[in-house]
């Protein structure tokens, strides 16, 4: 099985110079964890994660009051907190180098580009889960 087969094509994106906080309550409104960042039409220049808003939120500064450090927040864009070095996948890799992927760098999703680096979907831990779990109920059927 190819990446093509269970990615999610036409990924949910963040554009560099969006606003942090824009940025997060899209993707709490779709409940995501992981938004592909693009520019120039749909060329893939990063990623930003729930947890790279969590860390943009913390403060180690105890003295900040929660209006500055959401003032602080509002001036912040995609680009100051997002990750630049991308591991990807092409739509034609095999699911379970896809999936040795993730477990050998710790990520929970691959960006799915071709070859200009344009992003065609994404592919996620859940959706390896759920190929794993069609695989093993079409060799296991319940009685």
């Amino acid at each position: 099985m190819q990446v093509k087969d269970a990615m999610q094509a036409g990924a949910l994106t963040a554009s560099p110079e969006e606003r942090v906080h824009t940025a997060a309550q899209r993707m709490r409104g779709y409940n995501m964890r992981h938004l592909p960042v693009v520019a120039e039409g749909y060329r893939l220049v990063g990623i930003v994660t729930d947890r790279d808003f969590r860390q943009a939120g913390a403060s180690d500064e105890p003295h900040l009051a929660e209006y500055e450090l959401t003032a602080l927040l509002d001036t912040m864009t995609v680009q100051d907190i997002m990750t630049t070095q991308v591991h990807t996948v092409q739509e034609e890799t095999p699911v379970a180098t896809a999936s040795r992927l993730m477990l050998e760098h710790h990520i929970g999703c691959l960006p799915v580009v071709d070859d200009t680096h344009t992003l065609l979907g994404i592919i996620t831990v859940t959706d390896l889960l759920r190929v794993y779990v069609q695989q093993y109920d079409a060799t296991h059927p319940t009685p």
